[in-house]
């Protein structure tokens, strides 16, 4: 099967996940550990979680700030190696960017001080990931229980990351962690469409085909109550044909290509019509040959 879908689900992600200037939730901080950041009246403040090399007490607040635009400036508490020239915990300015929800920082530290928690002066804060949420919160295996755990912004993050990693093993062809991280996106976001797309797809590919119609069935619905693009609900067409292909239903999937179709456009298609191996069992079918001609006639003129 041809992963016409895999790069608008992809930009759909990225589309959905796009940053806001502001930071919430749970955060990896580089060596300080997990940071929780939250934003009120535009002052930010980051509260430790889960330490790693630094030792801070519990909850204690080690950095704070603003975010203006995308320019975070504020505090940051870091360890140090213990001189007489340098305190073991010293607080000092920060400057950074932020960009894609996360903040490449630097730290500039005092003449003859080092701290394990820098690297080389920089500090990043980047959301935290599903592994480590799940580790934070004790080995929740569940993202669905998981899920029960978190924000709504947290859950957001976690679905879509999980069905970005999810298109890029599909990408690559590593089908079983592909619909496992589909599996993770569905439980935690039941909205998104996409994520039942891929479960679907992999399910598909792994020689499952009738078990993948519900999902496929699925994300159409989904995507039609969000009132999804045309061409978004042709990709999902799309795949459905390619799963009754699979089941040796020619009419149903015919009549599923030819939405696709209306619905995508002739020139976005008619390369998928000629050239998808998962198609090859159509090519005898008059109808397939019907609709693969006019998709081809249709192209022609737009391109005219």
């Amino acid at each position: 099967m041809k992963l016409p879908f895999a790069a608008l689900a992809l930009l759909s992600t990225l589309a959905s996940a796009a940053p806001t200037p502001v930071l919430t939730g749970l955060y990896s901080v580089g060596e300080l550990g997990l940071i929780e950041f939250s934003t009120v009246d535009g002052k930010v403040s980051g509260k430790v979680r889960s330490v790693a090399q630094c030792p801070f007490a519990p909850e204690a607040v080690v950095i704070q700030g603003t975010l203006e635009g995308t320019t975070f400036t504020g505090t940051v508490v870091v360890c140090q190696e213990d001189t007489p020239n340098c305190s073991a915990m010293k607080t000092y300015p920060m400057l950074g960017v932020f960009h894609d929800e996360s903040v490449a920082g630097y730290v500039r530290l005092e003449p003859g001080c080092s701290s394990p928690a820098l690297d080389r002066g920089q500090l990043h804060f980047r959301p935290a990931s599903f592994e480590e949420k799940e580790r934070f919160l004790g080995g929740t295996s569940s993202a669905g229980a998981l899920a029960q755990k978190l924000s709504k912004a947290d859950i957001a993050q976690l679905a879509a990351e999980a069905l970005s990693e999810g298109n890029r093993f599909l990408q690559d062809q590593k089908i079983p962690p592909a619909r496992e991280k589909f599996r993770q996106a569905m439980e935690l976001d039941e909205t998104r469409w996409e994520a039942f797309m891929g479960y679907g797809v992999t399910e598909v590919k792994l020689k499952h085909a009738q078990q993948a119609l519900p999902y496929l069935d699925k994300a159409l619905s989904i995507a039609q109550n969000r009132r999804a693009s045309p061409g978004q609900l042709a990709q999902i067409h799309y795949n459905r044909a390619c799963a009754f292909v699979a089941l040796d239903r020619q009419a149903e999937a015919v009549a599923a290509l030819r939405t696709t179709v209306k619905l995508g456009g002739a020139a976005a298609y008619v390369d998928s019509l000629q050239g998808d191996l998962d198609l090859e069992p159509l090519r005898e079918n008059i109808e397939f040959k019907r609709l693969t001609a006019e998709a081809l006639v249709q192209a022609r003129r737009k391109n005219k």
